[in-house]
């Protein structure tokens, strides 16, 4: 989805940036004005005063008080025999233009967030919390960084004591083909919460720090990084702390747009993997930011698996990760075992199973009913709908698509910004999760129709991405010479370097793959017994 998003936005030519909060781009006409952020005055941005909204609530569910006790909220008698009404106030906000939201959204009448806030499974009674610090933690996902040669993953975000108080980062994640990357975060027992995680993981990298392999992994719609190494080495670790019912916890498996499609395939294969374990275990959780969904997307993988594919990343990859990647083992462990359970369920049999494993978790995907990402796939459990009021900046605040190209906004900009997590996040710090009402996302079919097309040239862009880049690297060609046999493009069958074709090549970017593990190591995944 963030692909698609991409291309829309480059088409203006301007650089690419991340998930921004930043100051207009200087070259934007007025760009200096703007850049001063009002600087104390009322006039705002757009030279005008701003205006205030109220929202009008039918009623206020328990846990809703809670978000809203430190918010401007008044009650009103509603007069003439009517019930009493409860506002939420929003104040000095830019008169932007709102698109019209889609009609055939459907507001499940009679239900409200109650059953997935107040969810008697968890141990956790304020969920909100932690619904509230999952978006904070997929906006910091993004600021996971891919070290150099071999060097292990390092996160470029300052300030992050200060943003999320309650947790300490604990561990990093990174996938070298994929462009997989995620965050593992452990609640502190100061926050007055029950022990438990957040596993925040990055979507597609637009803007800043662009990165073609969360373009190319897409296009597989989150599958290509969900089973991932790296992704299935944190479902191991994610599995073993919701199986310690002495030392471990729940687990919020998260992310936004891309990164929300792959948390809810990491949620699948994770809830799978723990049901191949005997005995109780925490709950999970998986918290989406955008109503994209991915039960299409995992019933293919499912599929793919039924029909041999396994991973889809190929047969000389697979054993060229066994023999190299110290993570393949814990990785091979949770497919192997969630594929040994994927096989005894018959074809017709794959999305009741699917529903089934996802009825174990508790599943929910918050969403503005304008965002057009929100309408491609089938979301696998609740979906809650913010109103479209709280996507609007304050009068002194920018939205994503002037802070990039100093224009304004516009219809489509405030569409795009109920996308984005800089709307996410200004929604949820003025109480959005005390008013998400259920709701199904309107759907575009024949997005989910494009997978069967589409899928194969992600997997073969990926392919490529990595052969030109991890597996040429000077540290990669020394684990291919310290092998028994290794493979190049010049030579499939190579045994020693001077071998022609079975070394570096100066002026060529030439790769290498290691043709066999070494005995008594794991086999690769998708071989045959």
């Amino acid at each position: 989805m963030g692909l698609a998003l991409g291309l829309i936005l480059l088409q203006a030519g301007h650089p690419a940036r991340a998930q921004p909060d930043a100051p207009l781009d200087p070259r934007a006409g007025a760009a200096s004005e703007q850049l001063a952020r009002c600087d104390g005055s009322s006039a705002g941005i757009a030279g005008a005063p701003g205006r205030d909204l109220s929202l009008s609530l039918d009623e206020l569910l328990p846990f809703a008080r809670e978000i809203l006790a430190k918010r401007d909220v008044q009650v009103r008698p509603g007069g003439r025999g009517k019930p009493w009404r409860v506002e939420l106030h929003l104040r000095n906000l830019r008169d932007l233009p709102a698109p019209e939201g889609n009609p055939q959204t459907i507001y499940l009448s009679g239900e409200d967030a109650s059953a997935v806030l107040l969810d008697r499974r968890s141990a956790i009674r304020s969920l909100w919390r932690v619904d509230e610090a999952t978006v904070k933690a997929a906006d910091i996902a993004y600021d996971v960084r891919h070290g150099k040669g071999d060097a292990p993953p390092f996160l470029d975000h300052l300030g992050l004591e200060v943003e999320l108080p309650d947790y300490r980062p604990l561990r990093l994640y990174a996938d070298r083909h994929s462009g997989f990357a995620a965050v593992a975060l452990e609640s502190r027992p100061s926050s007055g919460l029950p022990p438990h995680r957040i596993y925040a993981i990055a979507g597609t990298h637009v803007f800043e720090h662009r990165d073609f392999r969360s373009w190319a992994s897409g296009l597989t719609f989150g599958r290509a990084q969900a089973s991932s190494t790296a992704a299935l080495a944190m479902i191991r670790d994610a599995a073993d702390y919701a199986g310690d019912l002495r030392d471990g916890g729940e687990v919020f498996v998260t992310g936004q747009s891309q990164g929300g499609l792959t948390a809810q395939g990491v949620g699948f294969l994770l809830q799978s993997f723990l049901d191949t374990r005997p005995g109780p275990k925490h709950l999970a959780h998986v918290v989406s930011w955008g109503g994209v969904g991915a039960q299409e997307a995992l019933l293919h993988m499912m599929a793919a698996q039924r029909d041999g594919k396994a991973r889809g990343f190929g047969a000389e990859l697979e054993r060229h990760w066994a023999a190299t990647d110290p993570r393949y083992a814990a990785a091979a462990e949770v497919w192997q075992a969630v594929a040994r359970r994927w096989a005894a369920v018959p074809a017709e049999g794959a999305l009741p199973y699917l529903r089934a494993t996802m009825g174990r978790m508790r599943v929910l995907g918050y969403f503005f009913e304008i965002d057009l990402f929100a309408r491609a796939g089938t979301f696998p459990g609740t979906t809650l709908a913010f109103p479209t009021a709280l996507i609007l900046p304050d009068n002194c605040d920018l939205t994503v698509v002037e802070a990039l190209f100093g224009i304004g906004a516009g219809r489509f900009g405030v569409r795009l910004e109920s996308h984005f997590l800089k709307g996410y996040r200004r929604a949820v710090e003025r109480g959005a999760i005390a008013v998400a009402r259920p709701a199904l996302p309107a759907k575009w079919d024949w997005v989910m129709d494009m997978l069967p097309v589409v899928e194969p040239l992600g997997y073969a862009w990926l392919e490529t991405l990595y052969l030109d880049g991890p597996a040429a690297s000077p540290a990669n060609w020394q684990r291919c010479m310290a092998a028994p046999r290794w493979l190049t493009p010049a030579n499939r069958f190579c045994r020693e370097s001077w071998w022609p074709g079975c070394a570096p090549e100066p002026g060529e970017n030439r790769w290498c793959l290691v043709r066999d593990a070494p005995p008594g190591s794991v086999s690769p995944i998708g071989a045959a017994p």
